[in-house]
């Protein structure tokens, strides 16, 4: 399904193709084939495009080569070519990756099917992309109750003085003896007749029967209610995965030894994790991806420098000082099934947020996260969350889990590093569609993730996520609130028997 916002569905396409890549056929590429249709106005307009190009070949993002198919009518609703784009061909940007071209004559089937196993094969053999750029006309203009004549009036009469490709081809094919007129007659006949025989269904009201979303590696899981998304779920990790992920997180690591700061930074914040049984941000989160992880659940986690943190504070990957060599700690915690990934991606927040939107969507086992490197810069994915995260299960039936963590809080950076836009989401949520959270301390947020994966359904996580509390001593966490309990959806200070109430 797609909206109507044009190639915004691209990179959900190859974040399903890269899920299902990944999950089914354990990596192998050739076991799923993504294919995109284009227009051709909107394949050189829409910059979605480009940026998901980018991605193709890119180790986080590849799923082995797209087919692209570009139905070229040679004009964007009433707009001319020579106003559309200033290359001579819409396909011109398909270069920069060195991807095949095949510009062919839609009025010509068969040399449409020839040019489409060209690509095909082309990409099955190089997993790379290939576009098939399929020169054609719209009859009717932009729909059927439009009047191209308006704005084209020259080259819609030379339209209307054609046969259709259909009657072209028909007459090709008797003409060489392949079949008759009587043939090509009851073709159209019998197309006909099924197209009034389904029209005379659907009016006695015998539609198909609504998707059902919970089948294959959805087995199991079901919808949401608002009562059950309030529900207290107990999401706590047990002393022996406490005890094992904080040893994991900390040096000495196998054969990576990380700069001296670091070093430094690491051992001293085990000893008071040791001392205190006192956790911080980074650690909480830790916690959440390697207990699920022992658990069966996998990890991709997704945006700008994640694997250190915009903030220096995850160090999900270290990297030796010397070696260059790099090591993912908790990756040691996988058991069947379960992997965690993490990946710095390119400054590409529309496309990005769309591949792993699309990649939640086909994998409900893994816990799909996207990190905005500020949560403003949300602003270059509006589409991504409009018309897909906060809407799809209204109007596809299409369920995810995709959490999005957003670095929020005015705290003198300027206006382009302040806002997560929280009360955008807060206007956006309507019928059990999103949960919006602003997690105060390394337990709530722990319980957070975990409550993501152990529930019973999956519904999008927007997460308002701190920035200089990242480090404060205040906001830390005891290890009896993570190894019990759940995620509180208020959490009260002061009085117990409060004058006045304060709610932030």
């Amino acid at each position: 399904f797609n909206p109507s916002h044009l190639e915004a569905v691209n990179p959900v396409v190859e974040g399903m193709a890269r899920a299902k890549q990944m999950r089914i056929y354990d990596g192998d590429f050739s076991r799923v084939l993504p294919v995109l249709i284009h227009g051709d106005a909107a394949v050189v307009g829409q910059g979605v495009v480009a940026e998901t190009l980018n991605l193709a070949n890119l180790e986080g993002y590849r799923t082995g080569g797209t087919v692209h198919v570009v139905i070229n009518n040679q004009v964007g609703f009433t707009t001319d070519p020579v106003d559309a784009r200033s290359g001579n061909y819409c396909t011109d940007f398909a270069k920069a990756l060195q991807a095949p071209i095949l510009h062919v004559n839609g009025n010509k089937p068969e040399h449409v099917v020839f040019a489409s196993l060209i690509a095909t094969e082309f990409r099955i053999k190089f997993q790379r992309d290939v576009f098939v750029d399929i020169y054609c006309y719209r009859k009717y203009g932009h729909n059927e109750g439009d009047e191209p004549r308006f704005t084209q009036p020259k080259m819609y009469a030379e339209i209307g003085a054609i046969k259709s490709p259909r009657a072209a081809y028909a007459q090709e094919l008797i003409d060489a003896g392949i079949i008759s007129d009587e043939e090509n007659s009851k073709m159209i006949q019998e197309f006909s007749s099924e197209l009034e025989n389904t029209l005379a269904l659907i009016k006695k009201g015998e539609v198909p029967p609504p998707l059902v979303p919970f089948k294959g590696l959805w087995n199991g899981l079901k919808g949401g209610s608002e009562p059950e998304m309030l529900e207290d779920v107990s999401s706590g990790i047990t002393e022996e995965q406490y005890k094992k992920i904080v040893e994991t997180i900390h040096p000495p690591f196998n054969g990576v030894t990380p700069i001296p700061k670091l070093q430094k930074l690491l051992e001293s914040r085990k000893d008071l994790i040791l001392k205190e049984n006192t956790v911080d941000w980074a650690v909480g989160e830790q916690l959440a991806f390697g207990s699920l992880l022992m658990e069966g659940y996998s990890i991709r986690l997704s945006g700008q420098d994640v694997k250190r943190g915009t903030f220096s504070h995850r160090h999900l990957e270290i990297t030796d000082h010397e070696t260059q060599k790099r090591l993912m700690p908790l990756k040691s915690l996988e058991v069947k099934n379960s992997f965690l990934s993490a990946w710095n991606s390119p400054l590409s927040e529309f496309s990005v947020m769309g591949f792993d939107y699309g990649f939640s969507l086909s994998d409900p086992k893994t816990l799909v996260l996207w990190e905005g490197q500020f949560g403003d810069f949300v602003n270059s994915a509006q589409v991504i969350i409009d018309q897909f995260i906060v809407s799809s299960e209204k109007k596809w039936s299409r369920h995810c889990g995709l959490t999005l963590l957003l670095p929020h809080g005015y705290e003198g950076q300027g206006p382009e590093h302040s806002s997560a836009r929280l009360e955008r989401f807060l206007q956006q949520c309507a019928d059990a569609n999103i949960q919006v959270a602003y997690p105060t301390t390394p337990a709530q947020y722990m319980h957070l993730l975990r409550r993501q994966m152990v529930r019973k359904f999956r519904k999008p996580l927007i997460v308002m996520s701190p920035k200089s509390p990242l480090r404060m001593p205040e906001v830390t966490s005891k290890k009896e609130d993570l190894v019990k309990g759940s995620f509180q959806t208020l959490l009260t200070t002061g009085s117990d028997k409060p004058e006045r109430v304060l709610i932030c």
